[in-house]
C-alpha cells in the first residue's frame, strides 16, 4: 500500500471512531447559534457533528484573527456578502478556478482545462485527489449544484455577477464539468472562481468544502472557529487553528490588535493605514476592485471638448490626491484594469502632472481668460462661455474621504483657470443626476467592479455604467471581441487596445484603485498574491515562534 493512501485511511478510520463517539452525545450538544442575554464574553458553540468538531482538540499553533462584520451576518460562503467573511470563507472553501498574483487565471480544483470549438463549451478535468471535509470525494456534481445555487439566490450571492451570463453548466461525469458560456470566452475562466460547495450540505449549518480549514464553531456574537483540515489534497497547515474575531467597527479591531487580542486583520480604511508605520507590525498592501474616476457629462460643454478633459487630467495631481486625502491607501491608474495585472497595458499611464500642458491644450482649444477675473472662457455659437462645471460626489457612511478629494480637485483646476462648483449629496442623488436629462457636470465616484474582467457595463453604449453617456462604435466592437477571445494571447491583445481607447477618448476620467492592508503581529512575509476577497491567501503557511 502506498505512504499516502495508508495515512488517508488512517486518518479516516480516526474520525470515523471520533463520529461514533459523537453519535451517543445528546442533541444539546449538536452546532446551534445560542442566543444569550447579555454574556460577559462570546459564548462558544457546540461543535458540529463532522470531522473537525470541538472534541478533536487541537495541540498546534492558533492564529486570532479579527473581521468587521455585523452581528448574525450568515457564513455561507455562496450567501454572504459579508466583504471580510468572504474573506475568510476562502479558508474553507476552493474553487474550480483560481487566480494568480497577476489575477490571471490558475487551475486550482480542476487539473487543466479546455476548449472546444466544435461544441462551444468548456471542459474542466477535476483532480481525482481532492476529498470535502467529511472525507467524500470531490465530483462535477458538486460544481453544478453550487454553480445553480448562486443562480437560484441571484443578487443576494456575491458571486451572481460572475456566473450569470453561463448559459449551461453540466456535468458530463463524475470529474468532467461541461460549461457552455454563450457569447464569453477566455473569461469563463474567471467565472469558475466561485466557491465549491459539498451538495449534500449546501443547506446545512455548516457546509462542507475542500480547503485547508473547516469550520468548528459559530456564535450568536460571531466568534468563528476553523481547524486545519488532515485531509486537504495538499501539505497539511502549520496553522491548526484559526480563531475568528468579529467586531463592529474598523476602530474595534483596531483596538483589539492594539491590545493583543488579535494578530492581524485586514481593512481598506485609510485611517487604519496610519499604523503601517509603527515599527511593531508587519503590513501588506492589496489592490481592491474599487476604482475612483471622474465621470464627464458628454452630452453637453465644456465637458464634451476632448481638449477640456485632457487639460483635467494633466491639471489633477493624482499623486498628491492619493497621498493626503487617501493616506496612501491607492493605486494610480488611468484605467479600469489593475496595474500589475496580466492584463494592464503600462502605456495606458499617458497623463503625467503638468499644468503647463494642461494649459497649452486649452489655450490650443480656444480658452483664454478674456476679462481678468481668473476663469477661463471663450465664445461659443456667439456667446460668451466659463471654463466652469459642478463636481458632485458623494461620501460613503465612515468616510468623507471622496469630498475631501473634490475640494483638493477643485483647488488644482483652479490654478490653470478652471472654476469648479462643489456638490456634496447622496449617492442616489448622484445615480438620479445620472438618469436625468440635464448636465450633471463632472461626478467622482467609486466603481466595484467585477472579478470577471469584461467592461461592457463601464464602456459600452448601451452599459448601465456608462454615466458620461459615451458612444463609440470602435470601443463597442472591441467590447464584444473580448467576450468572445477564447485564448490568454487574444484577450490580452483586445485588453490593450480596449485601455488605449480609453485614454484617447477619456469616457471616464481614471484616478487610482483603492487599496487595503493586511495589519500582523506575526511575520507575514511569506505570503504573496493577497486580494481583496482572500487577504488571508497563503496564511495556513505562516511561521509563528
Amino acid at each position: 500500500m502506498k505512504p499516502d493512501r495508508a495515512l488517508r485511511l488512517f486518518v479516516l478510520l480516526a474520525l470515523a471512531l471520533l463520529l461514533a463517539g459523537c453519535a451517543n452525545r445528546s442533541e444539546k450538544t449538536q452546532a446551534v447559534i445560542l442566543i444569550t442575554p447579555e454574556p460577559t464574553e462570546p459564548v462558544a458553540t457546540a461543535a458540529p457533528a463532522q470531522p473537525g468538531g470541538s472534541a478533536n482538540v487541537s495541540f498546534g499553533v492558533t492564529l486570532n484573527v479579527g473581521y468587521v462584520a455585523e452581528q448574525g451576518v450568515s457564513l455561507h460562503p455562496l450567501r454572504s456578502k459579508s466583504r471580510d467573511l468572504i474573506g475568510l470563507d476562502r479558508l474553507v472553501f476552493e474553487s474550480v478556478v483560481d487566480l494568480d498574483e497577476s489575477r490571471a487565471p490558475i487551475a486550482q480544483l480542476c487539473g487543466r482545462w479546455e476548449y472546444s470549438a466544435a461544441d462551444k463549451a468548456w471542459y474542466f478535468y477535476l483532480r481525482d485527489n481532492v476529498v470535502f471535509h467529511d472525507g467524500s470525494p470531490l465530483t462535477a456534481y458538486d460544481v453544478v449544484a453550487s454553480y445553480e445555487d448562486i443562480i437560484i439566490n441571484s443578487e443576494t450571492s456575491p458571486y451572481y455577477a460572475r456566473v450569470r451570463y453561463i448559459n449551461d453548466m453540466q456535468a458530463a461525469d463524475s470529474l468532467t464539468v461541461k460549461v457552455s458560456p454563450g457569447s464569453f470566452g477566455y473569461m469563463t475562466l474567471y467565472a469558475m472562481t466561485f466557491p465549491v460547495v459539498q451538495r449534500s450540505s449546501l443547506n446545512a449549518q455548516y457546509p462542507k468544502g475542500t480547503g485547508p480549514y473547516w469550520y468548528v464553531s459559530y456564535n450568536s456574537w460571531g466568534l468563528l472557529r476553523l481547524e486545519s483540515n488532515p485531509l486537504w489534497w495538499k501539505r497539511q497547515p502549520e496553522i491548526a487553528s484559526v480563531v475568528c474575531k468579529r467586531y463592529d467597527e474598523v476602530s474595534e479591531a483596531m483596538e483589539a490588535f492594539e491590545t493583543g487580542e488579535i494578530d492581524m486583520f485586514s481593512t481598506r480604511s485609510s485611517n487604519a493605514s496610519l499604523s503601517r508605520q509603527l515599527s511593531d507590525r508587519a503590513t501588506m498592501d492589496y489592490t481592491t476592485l474599487t476604482w475612483e474616476c471622474l465621470v464627464p457629462d458628454l452630452s453637453a460643454s465644456p465637458l464634451s471638448d476632448l481638449a477640456v478633459r485632457q487639460a483635467l487630467m494633466y491639471a489633477i495631481d493624482r499623486t498628491s490626491l492619493g497621498s493626503t486625502v487617501y493616506l496612501g491607501m491607492v493605486q494610480e491608474s488611468e484605467v479600469p484594469v489593475i496595474p500589475g495585472s496580466w492584463l494592464y497595458e503600462t502605456q495606458s499611464a499617458r497623463y503625467n502632472y503638468s499644468p503647463e500642458r494642461a494649459l497649452q491644450l486649452l489655450y490650443d482649444a480656444g480658452w483664454l481668460d478674456s476679462n481678468g477675473d481668473g476663469i477661463l472662457d471663450r465664445v461659443r455659437n456667439g456667446l460668451w462661455e466659463d471654463l466652469s462645471f459642478d463636481l458632485i460626489t458623494y461620501d460613503e457612511p465612515t468616510t468623507s474621504s471622496r469630498s475631501k478629494a473634490a475640494e483638493l480637485i477643485a483647488a488644482q483646476l483652479s490654478r490653470i483657470g478652471i472654476s469648479v462648483n462643489i456638490r456634496v449629496t447622496t449617492r442616489s442623488n448622484v445615480l438620479k443626476a445620472f438618469n436625468a436629462e440635464e448636465n450633471f457636470g463632472l461626478a467622482l465616484v467609486g466603481f466595484n467592479l467585477s472579478t470577471l474582467p469584461d467592461l461592457s457595463y463601464l464602456l459600452s453604449s448601451k452599459g448601465s455604467g456608462n454615466c458620461s453617456r459615451y458612444s463609440s462604435e470602435r470601443m463597442d466592437a472591441l467590447l464584444q471581441n473580448a467576450r468572445a477571445a477564447v485564448t490568454a494571447d487574444e484577450l490580452r491583445s483586445i485588453a490593450s487596445e480596449i485601455q488605449m481607447l480609453v485614454v484617447e477618448d477619456l469616457p471616464v476620467l481614471g484616478l487610482f484603485f483603492r487599496s487595503g492592508t493586511l495589519i500582523s503581529k506575526v511575520n507575514i512575509g511569506g505570503l504573496s498574491g493577497i486580494r481583496e476577497d482572500y487577504p488571508l491567501r497563503g496564511v495556513e503557511y505562516l511561521s509563528i515562534d
